[in-house]
């Protein structure tokens, strides 16, 4: 992750900072090391912000949600915005990742891995030579050229600064003696975290009673040397400020010990609550108490704060209890997720909600181990999020654990797991361990008649046999099987035992039979709206037009399903894809090209841990196409520069090969500014049905009469919007010249596919530009944004939040550009679009008097002012004024 914006200014420190910035000069790995609560991370994220600009990145890596020290590796390429979790050499791939980017890694918290923690950075500085961590840690990891720097306790004046400071947020009205002030920071050795606690209570007390309280709290400070003390201090503080909870509040302050990570209300409420807890009213009291952190919508505990936390819920024999209760909790929240996920991330806000819980989740995950039922209930639930994340090794690792455990366990859950890890197996095409498992399974589900939960495993069972055995007639017969009772009611189980059994088919040389099936597949996709089971079946319906020499109708395939596989950021699919369209470019003349994403599909199958369904023949295949194409000089180049591009890469270069290999599109459409509309390279006139041509575009999926209605025509009454809706569509499919362009599919209406539209694409780099930090490639997103969306509508309302959203992500693309390259152009055109932002106007400013052009530095200042006069009779921020000041001098 980028890293975080500071919630408060750090005060003090100034020396600190001197100091560890001359450190980090020298130093590859500079460890910041003190007590519990000394201010290490602060520290950390302020340094690393100052010295963010010598780097190409800088990347913050939290490691205290982690409890398993083989997930740091795969926590810095999720921390870089990538989602590859390989099953082999993971910190390889962060090297392969890095290379020789100048990249800033901050490992915060490390304390509770320093070992693995050390390997891993050991491993990043020997293999990237650009590269520089600082790492937080209550002790140094010991490796070679570490530097290790003590945080000191803070001055005494830095510590009455924050003692004022968070004191008059507990009380604005708090006015203490310096004095007393003082020598209370001075009790408390200096230490922030100390310090914050004591001025959270003067709600409550005095400074004379937080001081005489400090007195019995600190008894063991008379002796030992100062590194000790202070962990003690912190300690103490801690237990002290829990000693001064209610009784109530102490239950619910130990019970959030229970959790792996942050929390919501309800989940607290849920697991914490009984007839002594109101979590509801007990809860803000302790964030008033700074004993916990809420950040909306979620609460957490300080890392030395959890860990006090859970010594106190040890001691109180609760421990066991409210980790059952977490799991059970966290469960029950997976269990409702799978059917939204099921064949894949069909659900966003779902994803994004196990994606936020993933601490708390692998944290009940390991409690679950001792009851052999719940883990495998778990794994099962699980399996699916695993595949759309492409988190195969974990997903391998976890499930047959936990197979291993419960092998006693009730047989229909273990039946359930068996055909998730059979799911599992195929992902990664483990043919040979796929059959035995699934035959229990199948068996199990037959002795119970419980014919609803069959068609999976009778799926898998036909995919054994196909691509493990060779038996095509035991396959087909099970495909059979499974596909007569998927299609009474599960569809998308259909279209799996359809996309399967096509797979198969093609093996055993069926090409019409292949197509039929893929076919199938994609219509029960298109009818359920579901992205997965549409892209998924483009994707082989590709690689079958490819065996059959039909390039033009593969491409079309794959440009659509890396679309849609890139939105649900489906790595398999995507993988899969970019190796058809490798594979295409044999046969265009870009065999240069084709290689590199062949040898970059080759090194992400192997990052994942993963690989597709593919005949024996088909690498062999592969090679001999690439070595007829190129010569040995050039197939050394290609397959080494493929294979060490980053996965963001290979699928940019995949969109930009495949696009230029398809030619121009029929049908272009551009809303950013005027509205215009080509087909086949010449201009049309839309008139009037414009705002359909453009409402169906932003719905791929397609939209009833209903939706369409409530958009274009609110205040029309249902005669008057049936007769609008059947005349537009009539001009629309006219002024288009095809009547195919408009497509009735069942309720809903949808384009046809072929239709370049610069809002959409537009919106999808943008997102993903700004998610990598690619400059180039924002600078490529930006340059679609000609203006406003649909700047030359006529009325209506149905497109202003598009227009809004699309403007706040250009200006959003633009800062990010413009921090990334400093460059003028971007920062005037940010200013052009809001006079009033003052920090684009004052990075314009900079820019500008870089370029040597303080005049008209000066001159944007005075343009501003006036802006700002004019329309909020404001003055500009100090900052803004400092900035003026120093580039006038």
């Amino acid at each position: 992750m980028p890293l975080p914006a500071p919630l408060t200014p750090l005060l003090g420190r100034a020396l600190e900072l001197e100091e560890t910035t001359r450190l980090l000069d020298s130093a590859r790995l500079l460890t910041i090391t003190g007590a519990g609560g000394s201010g290490k991370t602060r520290l950390a994220l302020e340094l690393a912000h100052r010295a963010a600009s010598r780097f190409d990145d800088a990347v913050w890596v939290d490691l205290a949600p982690l409890t398993d020290p083989e997930l740091i590796a795969q926590q810095v390429l999720s921390s870089m915005g990538v989602r590859d979790l390989p099953a082999i050499d993971v910190p390889q791939v962060v090297v392969d990742t890095i290379r020789d980017r100048a990249v800033l890694l901050v490992f915060d918290n490390c304390e509770h891995l320093v070992h693995g923690a050390a390997e891993v950075a050991d491993v990043i500085l020997r293999g990237c030579p650009a590269a520089v961590i600082i790492a937080t840690s209550r002790e140094t990891l010991g490796i070679i050229g570490e530097q290790m720097w003590l945080v000191p306790p803070l001055s005494d004046d830095d510590a009455v600064l924050l003692f004022d400071a968070r004191a008059r947020a507990a009380l604005a009205s708090f006015q203490g003696e310096r004095s007393e002030v003082a020598a209370i920071c001075r009790r408390l050795d200096g230490i922030p975290l100390a310090i914050e606690l004591a001025a959270a209570r003067v709600k409550s007390l005095s400074l004379a009673q937080i001081a005489e309280r400090l007195d019995d709290a600190f008894r063991l400070l008379a002796a030992g040397s100062r590194t000790i003390a202070r962990h003690r201090t912190i300690r103490e503080t801690i237990d002290w400020s829990y000693r001064l909870l209610s009784d109530d509040e102490q239950i619910l302050f130990r019970r959030l010990g229970a959790f792996g990570g942050s929390f919501t209300l309800e989940a607290a409420e849920a697991i914490c609550s009984d007839q002594h807890v109101d979590v509801l009213e007990l809860l803000p009291s302790l964030v008033g108490k700074s004993l916990v952190i809420f950040e909306t919508p979620r609460y957490r505990l300080l890392d030395t704060v959890r860990q006090f936390a859970v010594e106190k819920l040890e001691q109180s024999g609760e421990r066991d209890l409210l980790r059952e209760r977490h799991a059970r909790y966290f469960f029950e929240l997976v269990a409702r997720a799978e059917p939204k996920l099921f064949a894949g991330a069909v659900d966003p806000p779902t994803m994004a909600l196990l994606d936020e819980e993933i601490g708390n989740i692998r944290a009940s995950l390991e409690w679950a181990e001792q009851e052999p039922d719940l883990e495998l209930r778990f794994v099962t639930a699980l399996h699916w999020y695993w595949f759309a994340r492409g988190q195969f090794h974990e997903a391998h690792r976890r499930t047959t654990a936990a197979l291993k455990r419960g092998h006693a366990a009730d047989p229909a859950i273990r039946a359930h797991a068996i055909v998730a890890a059979g799911d599992i197996a195929a992902w990664r095409g483990d043919w040979s361990e796929l059959r035995p498992m699934i035959e229990e399974a199948i068996a199990e589900f037959r002795r119970t008649q419980n014919h609803a939960a069959l068609a999976m495993p009778l799926s898998l069972l036909g995919a054994a046999h196909a691509f493990a055995e060779g038996d095509h007639a035991a396959a087909r017969v099970a495909f059979d099987e499974a596909q007569a009772i998927a299609r009474v009611e599960a569809p998308l189980a259909l279209a799996i035992s359809l996309y399967w059994s096509g797979l198969a088919a093609q093996l055993r040389g069926d090409l019409a039979g292949a197509r039929a099936a893929f076919v199938e597949a994609l219509s029960i996709g298109e009818r359920t709206a579901s992205q997965p089971a549409i892209a998924h079946p483009l994707t082989v319906l590709g690689h079958l037009a490819l065996h059959e020499r039909k390039r033009d109708e593969a491409l079309r395939a794959f440009r659509r399903a890396l679309d849609l596989h890139r939105d649900a950021d489906d790595r398999w699919g995507l993988t899969q894809t970019v190796e058809g369209i490798g594979l295409a470019l044999l046969e265009t003349g870009d065999a240069e090209t084709g290689t590199r994403l062949l040898a970059a599909a080759s090194a992400a199958w192997m990052h994942l841990g993963a690989r597709a369904a593919r005949p024996s023949a088909f690498e062999n295949e592969k090679d001999d196409r690439i070595r007829e194409a190129l010569d040995d000089q050039h197939l050394r180049i290609a397959l080494a520069s493929g294979a060490a591009m980053a996965y963001d890469q290979m699928v940019a270069l995949a969109e930009m090969a495949v696009d230029r290999a398809s030619g121009a599109p029929p049908m272009l459409v551009r809303a950013l500014g005027t509205l215009e509309v080509e087909r086949d390279g010449k201009p049309v006139d839309i008139g009037s049905p414009r705002d359909l041509l453009l409402f169906l575009l932003l719905h791929p999926n397609g939209a009833t009469k209903e939706q369409i209605g409530v958009a274009l025509w609110p205040d029309a009454d249902p005669a008057k919007l049936r007769n609008n809706f059947h005349v537009t569509v009539h001009r629309l499919r006219k002024a288009l010249g095809d009547a195919d362009w408009v497509v009735a599919r069942g309720e809903s209406y949808v384009l046809k596919p072929g239709i370049d539209f610069d809002a959409v694409t537009f919106e999808r780099e943008a997102k993903a530009a700004i998610r990598a930090r690619d400059a180039a490639r924002l600078s490529r997103a930006v340059e679609l944004y000609r203006g406003d969306f649909f700047q030359n509508a006529s009325g209506g309302e149905w497109h202003d939040e598009v227009r809004d959203r699309l403007r706040d992500l250009y200006a959003n693309a633009l800062t990010t550009l413009g921090r990334l390259t400093g460059s003028v152009d971007t920062w005037q055109r940010l200013v052009a679009l809001d006079p009033l932002d003052e920090e684009a106007a004052r990075n314009l400013m900079t820019a500008l008097a870089k370029d040597g052009d303080p005049a008209a530095a000066s001159r944007v200042y005075r343009r501003l002012t006036d802006a700002l006069k004019r329309e909020l009779d404001a003055e500009p921020e100090p900052e803004t004024r400092a900035v003026f000041k120093r580039l006038s001098q």
